[in-house]
């Protein structure tokens, strides 16, 4: 078009073209001085665009135009730079291993896991983390073989005179998650002899029942007595000198019918075998003691219930049923109606918390009922706000009553 230059960034295809740009340079250095349109000279290279790998540089040019013309050619060019020193490459964690088998097959074992990290390369940062996770596992309760305790001391002989018997026992601790029973026999008998005599034999009274040889399953005791006086031309006792009788005739409980230690609401449940009750202290912020029931599920098998809180109370629950106890002495003296009205308010606060224990419930009826009868003894007629506060407390714990029952029949 007249007077427009197009603009061509086409590097030279010939020594012909390479003439041409010449001459235009030589051609821009005149405009430049006649006045006419031209560009200045190239800028130095700018610096990499990275300190590392594969960057680029720039440079670029002004176009002098004092008519309003274009200068030809480009006015910026770019080139590749490549940085010598290679990038840093950080540590990259793999995929963890598979779980291990737990290291005991009954106890308390742990399973472990590892994985591998790729290298850093060219100063980069190491992995960051474990290499190795474990975990603990507990597949079985070991079995518990029952052991022997130590025998007894031997009995007296079981006369005075002439030959006879003495006896000893040993008991055997129970057995536990299908171990095996003592072997071996509970009690022993030896002969004992004492001098001669002339008289009849006269028993003494028996002693105590020895300890049952077993806690479960069906065991034995025995108790025995000494003949005094038999000699040898003598008569003997009538009787026999030993008795043995059954005990402790309830079923042991299998592995599966017994709770196991937990930690559950930041106590410590003992094992306790199904159908029994388990005790705790109340936490720290109330009296009284929790239970905690075991029980069997439709397989027979034992697990723990939810622990009752129906005997504990928060102290400031129990603090208050005191304060309405010194208001209810005051009533006869006319004396407990702003004291009373302060208690309602109060327990008004503390069950709209909805923060209490079962047995704050039980304590918040008995603090009603004693409201009621101390505002009778007083003659006192109660405020309206009184009157509000006393239905909106049962209000409250009416609503958490069914919320607990609600909860009660999902469980």
């Amino acid at each position: 078009m007249i007077g427009q230059h197009t603009v061509k960034s086409q590097r030279p295809r010939s020594v012909h073209d390479t003439k041409a740009l010449q001459e235009q340079a030589e051609s821009a250095k005149f405009m430049a001085q006649t006045g006419e349109s031209g560009a200045e000279e190239w800028s130095q290279w700018s610096s990499c665009s990275v300190t590392c790998g594969q960057g680029s540089q720039v440079r670029t040019r002004t176009c002098v135009s004092p008519y309003g013309t274009h200068c030809s050619g480009p006015l910026r060019e770019s080139r590749v730079c490549n940085n010598t020193a290679p990038c840093p490459v950080h540590g990259v964690w793999e995929e963890w291993s598979p779980w291990s088998l737990c290291s005991f097959t009954c106890g308390r074992g742990h399973r472990t896991r590892t994985r591998m990290c790729a290298p850093p390369q060219h100063g980069g940062r190491a992995c960051d983390g474990p290499e190795t996770q474990t975990k603990l596992c507990n597949i079985a309760l070991c079995p518990v073989d029952g052991q022997w305790q130590e025998w007894s001391s031997w009995s007296d002989c079981s006369v005075t005179c002439a030959n006879g018997t003495q006896q000893r026992t040993r008991q055997c601790s129970a057995a536990a998650h299908g171990g095996s029973e003592c072997r071996g026999h509970w009690a022993e008998s030896r002969e004992c002899h004492n001098p001669d005599c002339t008289a009849n034999g006269q028993w003494n009274p028996w002693g105590p029942w020895s300890g049952c040889s077993k806690s479960c399953d069906g065991g034995w005791q025995r108790r025995a007595r000494v003949c005094q006086g038999a000699a040898v031309t003598g008569q003997q006792c009538d009787g026999t000198g030993e008795e043995v009788r059954k005990c402790s005739d309830q079923r042991c409980p299998a592995p599966y019918e017994i709770c196991p230690e937990d930690y559950a609401v930041s106590m410590v449940w003992r094992r306790t075998p199904s159908g029994e009750l388990a005790f705790n202290r109340c936490p720290p912020n109330a009296t009284g003691t929790t239970s905690r029931r075991c029980s069997l599920d439709h397989r027979g098998m034992a697990f723990w219930e939810q622990p009752s809180y129906a005997r504990c109370i928060t102290n400031e629950f129990r603090y208050l049923q005191q304060s309405v106890q010194g208001h209810l002495a005051k009533g006869q003296r006319m004396l407990a109606g702003d004291g009373m009205s302060q208690v309602t308010k109060n327990l008004l606060d503390l069950t709209q918390r909805r923060n209490f224990y079962a047995g704050d419930l039980l304590s918040s009826v008995e603090i009603l009922r004693n409201v009621t009868e101390t505002f009778k003894r007083a003659s006192y007629e109660p405020s309206s706000d009184d009157v509000q506060n006393f239905f909106q407390i049962i209000s409250n714990l009416l609503e958490e009553e069914t919320r607990r029952n609600g909860m009660m029949r999902k469980r």
